[in-house]
């Protein structure tokens, strides 16, 4: 019974997960276009255009529909918005973070509890410092340290 309770566990965590990625992505897009609209338009309509939509699709997108987007449509919608999109990922366990060009080895680290699977970042105290292992400048990161 405990193996079927933990499986049942694992894949709401999945579910999770994947939505918190969806919304992040599609909250990320649609900050993007709103700002736009306010500074010199950005119709829903030029955004359907310039990826090759139905004129309705980012209406459906961006009005609480769940778009199970593929990878080549984010990048449409990317450049569409003249976008270079960031990825970075931070291991659950220890913290690090990673970045398509290599690990990032943070200076302090603030790693979540073991076995938790999501962090919620503090209010804002301070900015972590990171160097990239392969000598690129500092950057500063969105991790929070208490």
């Amino acid at each position: 019974m405990w193996t079927r309770i933990q499986k049942s566990r694992d894949k709401l965590l999945i579910a999770y997960d994947r939505e918190m990625l969806r919304s992040a992505f599609v909250s990320l897009f649609w900050s993007i276009i709103t700002r736009k609209k306010h500074h010199g338009g950005f119709p829903l309509k030029t955004l359907a255009d310039k990826i090759g939509v139905h004129k309705s699709a980012p209406s459906r997108w961006f009005s609480g529909g769940h778009p199970n987007w593929t990878v080549n449509t984010i990048s449409d919608i990317a450049n569409a918005l003249d976008l270079d999109l960031e990825i970075r990922a931070r291991d659950r366990k220890t913290g690090e973070i990673y970045t398509h060009y290599g690990l990032i080895e943070p200076t302090r680290t603030s790693a979540p509890p073991a076995g938790d699977r999501r962090t919620i970042m503090p209010p804002s105290t301070s900015n972590v410092r990171a160097k990239h292992i392969a000598g690129k400048p500092d950057v500063t990161l969105g991790l929070e340290v208490a």
